[in-house]
């Protein structure tokens, strides 16, 4: 039994759905995670970046941050973190649950230059 995290809305079950899947892809034994010490790096950079950009440091609210976790997420898993098929749409289009499905290989990581 493994706890993913906390959903924060309903509009977060997308984040949760990812969560899941980086889970099961870990346990799977598909990547593995980095040491400790670079985690812990990590987790200070990012927590310097939210007290340095965001009222809701004191509340260790992600919710700003919640695209760039997803995209922590699928390059961890291997997967490409830009989700849209140009950049037009990933710079203007809003995120939802589709852009985030099965990497199923039809990103080839060239999209970016349509």
């Amino acid at each position: 039994m493994a706890f993913v995290g906390y959903i924060e809305s309903v509009s977060n079950l997308h984040t949760a759905e990812l969560r899941c899947k980086w889970l099961a892809r870990l346990l799977e034994g598909r990547f593995k995670l980095p040491s400790v010490e670079e985690m812990f790096s990590q987790i200070g950079q990012e927590t310097e970046i939210m007290r340095k950009t965001t009222r809701f440091y004191r509340r260790h609210c992600i919710s700003t941050f919640s695209i760039n976790h997803s995209d922590e997420i699928c390059e961890e898993m291997g997967w490409n973190s830009w989700r849209k098929k140009s950049w037009l749409a990933e710079v203007f289009s809003a995120y939802n649950n589709q852009d985030y499905k099965e990497d199923d290989g039809d990103y080839d990581g060239d999209h970016h230059d349509e």
